[in-house]
């Protein structure tokens, strides 16, 4: 699933592209419509018509706001993928890489909004978890208090910090991080960097924790996910950016992905790989404490 810094890059990009085109024709795939919110018609027709007039982000949540003053919600999920079609056929694609992107519609195209001047938008889903929803100002707003508060957000202090750990003192850090109802934004990849250069093991209990350990924790979410987001995103097998290319923070990467490596700091320990609430945890049993 792409993290926070790889819908970011998405956003970016897509927000020299979609906005302001009136928008022409919207297809569903019949396959797809109880991904689909409110009804298709109903979907349509807040549409048709319409324009884009400005595209955000929350956590993994992309939003466009509508010209009728209504928002549209898109969720990649796991393997979604955004891609415009500009009216002379250049491509720009985000998200899950799928094979074959250049022949489209594609049989994974879920969705399809095509603007006045002939360039289209499509929401490919290979495995049709992720969603399309228009709501009001009243059900983004429901949309968006389902997060916490993000590192990027004015609210994200250090005494946030402290009081959210101290709520959820007996969860594991690495499950902590990745509650997005306390913290919104960060995912596996980026949560095992932050506790690598913590220096923290990801299976200890918040509890555990000293104040210098959660210090260094505040400081490394912000800076890990905005150092991310400048080299646009990590990308294994699962991300490739607007543009098609992918991202480059995985040459930064310390612990993930590196199972059976030579730590890269203490020289000692081999990286390791384990469970821990069920998501893949890689870390340096040496140097992590």
């Amino acid at each position: 699933m792409p993290e926070l810094p790889e819908v970011e890059t998405i956003k970016r990009d897509l927000e020299t592209r979609i906005l302001k085109k009136k928008i022409s024709k919207v297809w569903v795939d019949e396959g797809f419509v109880k991904k689909i919110s409110p009804d298709v018609a109903t979907f349509f027709q807040l549409l048709k018509g319409k324009v884009f007039n400005k595209i955000s982000r929350r956590a993994k949540l992309i939003y466009i706001e509508i010209s009728n003053k209504m928002f549209l919600l898109i969720h990649l999920k796991m393997t979604g993928q955004l891609v415009f079609q500009a009216k002379k056929g250049e491509l720009t694609v985000g998200g899950h890489p799928i094979v074959n992107v250049t022949d489209l519609p594609n049989k994974f195209t879920r969705v399809i909004i095509e603007f006045s001047d002939k360039s289209k938008l499509f929401f490919n889903d290979i495995r049709k978890f992720g969603y399309l929803k228009i709501v009001d100002q009243e059900g983004l707003d429901e949309q968006l208090l389902k997060t916490g508060v993000e590192p990027f957000d004015r609210e994200y202090k250090f005494e946030y910090l402290l009081e959210i750990m101290k709520r959820r003192s007996n969860l594991k850090i690495k499950t902590f991080l990745l509650e997005q109802k306390l913290l919104a934004g960060l995912g596996n990849i980026y949560a095992d960097e932050v506790c690598f250069l913590s220096e923290v093991k990801p299976t200890r209990r918040v509890k555990t924790l000293k104040k210098s350990e959660k210090e260094l924790i505040f400081k490394y979410i912000k800076k890990v996910l905005a150092k991310a987001i400048k080299h646009r995103g990590t990308s294994f097998n699962t991300y490739v950016d607007s543009d098609g290319k992918t991202g480059g923070y995985q040459q930064f990467l310390k612990v993930y992905g590196r199972q059976g490596e030579s730590c890269l700091r203490c020289k000692k320990g081999v990286i390791e790989k384990q469970k821990i609430n069920g998501r893949s945890s890689s870390f340096c049993p040496h140097c992590q404490k």
